[in-house]
């Protein structure tokens, strides 16, 4: 004979199982954004921040694979996943109280577009879920039951790092000090381009040079201007290369018009200026003498605050 309330637990499991991996999946296409943004509404730096959104997708996986398996649920997937909610559910309320109650929170990336308000509800519901399978379940018990679930859990802790290699193992090396002029008087010289509303030529600036159209710029432009909101007196500066046409979706996709810019077309003038260095290029400039050149990797801002000090 059937015994439909355990049938109907179990699909009760699958199904909390997988809201789990639906989750995680959904954020791998957004990785890169996540992380920017556990970085832009915690207390974390770049390299945790970018580590953590992984190790988070990771452990959605892990504990979706345990729920539709039936698998120690109640040794990891019941705990864990509580663990979790909660932490997703504290890191929503930054994100509410950060951009405010509209706008895709990210919890199933751009799948399933939710407020952070909605997606606290989809946890709350979650929560009571998992509570009320805990008293009424029994896990399934399989031969080599440690071996099949450490096989799940490296599956699930790696496939966010091969899909996306976290950027802070690329680095080699720190920046070098270099002494090197810069002719930022072609920024206030040129006939096609309007000059600069900022003296450039004197103090301490961080100019970055950046095409609209280059998607490692944009990467360059979305960092630079989360540390702006952080830190609002870091000297940030952008020379915008490109058709003005472009603008617009630029600042929509990086956000980055808290930063002074000016445009510059004129390919020999910026080259000049850029030392025809590849882009994005980021200086580090004292009244016309570039002291540094950083990667937008590396750029640490209180690295900064302590050279302008």
């Amino acid at each position: 004979m059937v015994n439909y309330k355990k049938v109907l637990f179990s699909i009760l499991s699958i199904f909390i199982g997988l809201v789990f991996i639906v989750s995680a999946i959904s954020k791998l296409p957004s990785l890169e954004q996540f992380g920017w943004t556990i970085v832009e509404t915690t207390f974390l730096n770049w390299t945790f921040a970018e580590w953590s959104a992984r190790l988070l997708i990771g452990c959605e996986l892990f504990i979706g694979f345990l729920f539709v398996f039936h698998l120690k649920r109640k040794q990891i997937a019941i705990p864990f996943s509580l663990i979790l909610l909660v932490v997703f559910s504290f890191y929503l309320a930054l994100v509410w109280n950060h951009y405010g109650g509209d706008g895709n929170c990210g919890c199933f990336g751009e799948l399933i577009p939710m407020t952070p308000s909605q997606s606290i509800i989809k946890n709350l519901i979650l929560i009571a879920l998992i509570v009320l399978l805990s008293k009424k379940m029994s896990d399934i018990q399989v031969k080599r039951i440690n071996l099949f679930t450490t096989i799940i859990l490296l599956v699930s802790a790696l496939t966010p790092f091969i899909w996306l290699p976290p950027e802070s193992i690329y680095l080699t090396q720190k920046d070098a000090s270099i002494q090197k002029p810069i002719p930022l008087s072609l920024l206030y010289q040129s006939k096609i381009n309007k000059a600069p509303t900022i003296e450039l030529r004197k103090g301490k600036h961080i100019i970055s040079f950046m095409s609209l159209t280059c998607s490692f710029c944009r990467k360059a432009a979305k960092r630079l201007r989360i540390m702006k909101l952080k830190y609002p007196e870091l000297p940030f500066f952008l020379i915008l290369n490109g058709d003005p046409s472009k603008l617009d979706e630029f600042w929509k996709d990086t956000k980055a018009n808290n930063i002074d810019f000016v445009m510059f077309n004129g390919a020999t003038e910026f080259t000049m200026m850029n030392d025809g260095n590849s882009l994005p290029t980021i200086k580090w400039v004292n009244d016309t003498t570039v002291v540094r050149e950083s990667n937008y990797l590396n750029l640490d801002e209180n690295e900064i605050l302590e050279w302008i000090k």
